[in-house]
């Protein structure tokens, strides 16, 4: 008997397969739903599935491990499709710097088609951004605006942006560093051998991508301002106007956050990954007064909807999984370790901190 997505209950038992966009289903037959389940069906639209009605039980139909594993399956098969499109929008991306550093002109339309179809692709599965760190060794420069894009929407969409604004956010977010494209290649190349001169041409990019972008119709004014103030900094410490406060637009504070994330838990050259969750820490705690705390709170949400039983690797190298999250230090829940059952509280040991989600 087909069920609307909104009337099921956990326990309920799958008839048929609940297929998604993959080649394989997104919910296999005779799987006993749980809450996280129906939280899937409704991110990915599905409006009703079949639900068997004989009074059929989880021992008379499938087995726990067989769920277990197609959920597994399920899952890496989207991370796997999501991967190969991120990669052809990396190689798309790539082009289209190669094309401004020869002088033309953005196509804000191809741009759009570059990181439009990832967001959406991402607001359906939000568990990929816990795997975008891994995708970044050897191609930081075409990795990390589509990140920022991807984390700038994702960012507005939790603070309620109407829509409008969620899809100029996502496209601040590409094209905050495009202006890269006008420093000179040989101070690209060693970003890392920092000198004075190089940090100041270095600098100049907000001002160059504005430049890029301020001509372009597809893109609204609010964009635009945040491409030009993605490095500025609340307290006045950043560039390239060293504005403050009230003189950063909400959209601009939105892609700072993104920008500074995504810079730290990418690898770059010789610079050490940041994992994302003591990322996240070190944009709460150690930048405090730097960021627009509400956006902060939203990127941490992002990263931290995981359920009791999301397994994890700490700092230390230990593995275990999460039992308990707690709202009040989202970053650092209760952790069940693996082999001898003890408990480790990460907001008490706070020498530890998830290095992984599994």
């Amino acid at each position: 008997m087909y069920i609307k997505v909104e009337e099921l209950r956990a326990g309920d038992l799958l008839q048929d397969d609940v297929m998604g966009k993959t080649s394989c289903p997104l919910i296999a037959k005779n799987t006993i739903l749980t809450d996280r389940h129906i939280e899937l069906l409704k991110a990915f639209l599905i409006e009703e599935v079949d639900i068997q009605t004989d009074g059929s039980t989880l021992s008379e139909t499938t087995d726990t491990s067989d769920q277990k594993d197609h959920v597994e399956d399920t899952a890496k098969a989207l991370e796997e499709d999501f991967l190969k499109r991120y990669i052809e929008g990396e190689q798309q991306y790539n082009k289209e710097f190669l094309k401004w550093q020869a002088g033309m002109s953005i196509d804000i339309v191809k741009v759009r088609e570059i990181i439009l179809p990832l967001f959406e692709h991402a607001r359906l599965n939000s568990d990929i951004y816990l795997h975008l760190h891994k995708w970044t060794s050897g191609h930081y420069y075409f990795h990390h605006p589509l990140a920022v894009g991807l984390i700038s929407g994702a960012i507005a969409e939790k603070l309620n942006f109407e829509n409008g604004m969620i899809i100029q956010a996502a496209l601040a977010g590409i094209l905050a560093d495009c202006g890269l494209a006008k420093v000179p290649m040989n101070i690209l190349k060693n970003s890392s051998f920092s000198t004075s001169e190089n940090e100041k041409e270095l600098r100049k990019h907000p001002l160059h991508s504005y430049n890029m972008v301020k001509e372009l119709k597809l893109l609204k004014q609010e964009a635009k301002i945040a491409i030009f103030q993605h490095h500025e900094r609340l307290d006045g410490t950043g560039y390239s106007m060293g504005d403050k406060g009230e003189k950063i637009h909400p959209l601009s504070r939105v892609v700072a956050v993104a920008d500074t994330f995504c810079a730290m838990i990418a690898q770059k050259d010789d610079r050490k990954q940041v994992p994302p969750f003591k990322a996240l820490e070190i944009l709460k705690e150690d930048y405090f007064g730097k960021f627009d705390i509400a956006a902060v709170k939203a990127l941490i949400s992002i990263f931290t909807k995981i359920g009791p039983g999301t397994k994890v690797q700490l700092s230390n190298g230990q593995r275990g999984s999460v039992l308990f999250m707690k709202q009040q230090y989202p970053t650092r829940p209760l952790v069940q370790l693996a082999g001898d059952s003890s408990i480790v509280d990460l907001e008490k040991m706070r020498e530890l901190y998830i290095e992984e989600i599994l």
